[in-house]
């Protein structure tokens, strides 16, 4: 039998990231399009759905879900090698330098305080690796590309698209495993679709926030990271 001490009993305290425009100071989807683009990855095709979506959303007739699982068919018939191989020097040019300080200085108090860190994005596991390692991060909560038994990639996600009420669900299963006690743990976000996480543990926090985030924080009383 594994004997366990008084340690392996205590709740741990956490804190979630969110990523684009929190952790990091820019939109990642943005850059990652443009370099894609860039090297003749998107077709015009993909790009007019995109488009059409980016303006339905706009309008809210969509959301972000619907909008990443249109995201996601670019990686149809395609590997993820390709991507993982190029993974590290995306991070180097255009997410390393992108860090936002003040949130990574909030990170590293974390760090230094003993708490668990959980990076936590609608993002793909694949680019936000790096991040993951870079920054010394505890745990990856994101999005995750669907594979055939073939290795090839289906276009769509292997698992929940890591945005709203998902994050809520991933964050408790996390929790619960890790003995995470949310009342006493934070989480820093951005925009509207991160109240759910902000509303999950005792401390969130607003940062940057979208015009509905800062409302929604001055409400209830939220301290904002401008």
């Amino acid at each position: 039998m594994t004997q366990h001490g008084p340690h392996d009993q205590q709740t741990r305290i956490a804190a979630f990231f969110d990523f684009d425009e929190t952790l990091l100071a820019i939109d990642s989807s943005s850059v990652g399009f443009k370099v894609l683009r860039e090297n003749g990855y998107l077709g015009r095709w993909f790009m007019f759905k995109m488009a059409i979506t980016l303006f339905l959303r706009k309008v809210g007739i969509v959301d972000d879900r619907f909008m990443a699982k249109v995201f996601l068919t670019f990686y149809k018939g395609r590997q993820i090698q390709e991507f993982i191989d190029s993974a590290d020097a995306f991070f180097d040019e255009y997410l390393r330098p992108n860090l936002a300080p003040e949130v990574v200085e909030k990170l590293r108090w974390h760090q230094s305080q003993g708490h668990e860190t959980i990076l936590i994005s609608g993002s793909i596991d694949y680019y936000l690796k790096p991040v993951q390692a870079y920054l010394q991060i505890d745990h990856l909560l994101c999005t995750y590309l669907e594979q055939s038994e073939k290795g090839i990639l289906t276009g769509r996600a292997n698992g929940p698209v890591c945005v709203g009420q998902n994050k809520v669900v991933l964050a408790r299963a996390l929790a619960e495993n890790r003995r995470i006690d949310l009342n006493q743990s934070y989480a820093y976000g951005n925009s509207a679709l991160d109240i759910p996480i902000l509303e999950c543990v005792g401390h969130p926090v607003a940062v940057n926030p979208d015009k509905q985030l800062a409302k929604y924080a001055i409400l209830n009383k939220i301290p904002l990271m401008e």
